[in-house]
């Protein structure tokens, strides 16, 4: 298994730099890529009786923050469930916290899991789309129920929080997130810190990148 701090992809001469962080920064286009924050996912289950700590939003926030400092992105794009569900606490910490970045174009493709009007989005700066196509690259947030007609040369997309099952020796079992990569597509780790996995079955030619202690593995 290879190492890496960053791993580069290209497609449709195209550059997207896949990072540790669960995120992807799009070079060509200065666009920091994300998938699936969910955040006011711990004020949803606190409503339901459920103990969960205010920091799990924070935390999620701050790792954008040192996105934002590493890559310096023009654009952030958000593929989809930025929120979980109904308004809470963590919806007005995040409405505070744009307003650090002025100066960053927000776009969100809407998820199953946004339930808000786009314009609650907007009035926050937040650009709302249900397809983002450029260069290209189409950006959904659930690749199997992508609806654009136009032709694109590679798709990526969210939604089903990839993760990859290591082996160990004896019966050691680790599951990873990662990023997922076929011929035509690549499928988004989910971002948020309170996010469930999906485990993925890659066929031999795909690419299978995960995440551990700040570094990238490649699986195969």
């Amino acid at each position: 298994m290879n190492t890496f701090k960053e791993f580069e992809h290209t497609v449709a001469d195209q550059s997207l730099l896949l990072t540790p962080y669960k995120a992807l920064f799009w070079k060509n286009e200065e666009t920091l890529v994300i998938s699936d924050v969910h955040l006011g996912k711990a004020g949803h289950f606190r409503k339901h009786g459920i103990a969960l700590p205010q920091s799990s939003n924070d935390e999620n926030l701050s790792r954008i923050d040192h996105l934002i400092s590493v890559y310096q992105p023009s654009t952030i794009l958000f593929l989809g469930d930025l929120f979980h569900s109904e308004k809470n606490a963590e919806w007005y910490t995040f409405k505070e916290w744009r307003l650090k970045y002025s100066s960053i174009r927000f776009l969100l493709i809407m998820g199953n899991h946004e339930i808000y009007p786009e314009t609650d989005y907007e009035l926050m700066g937040v650009e709302c789309y249900t397809e983002f196509l450029k260069s290209g690259i189409l950006f959904v947030h659930d690749e199997l129920e992508r609806t654009s007609e136009t032709k694109f040369s590679f798709c990526i997309s969210g939604h089903v929080h990839p993760a990859i099952q290591m082996k160990g020796k004896g019966r050691q079992k680790l599951r990873l997130p990662c990023f997922y990569i076929r011929e035509d597509a690549l499928l988004m780790p989910a971002f948020g810190s309170l996010t469930g996995t999906y485990t993925i079955k890659p066929k031999e030619k795909d690419l299978v990148i995960t995440m551990l202690d700040n570094q990238l593995i490649q699986i195969q």
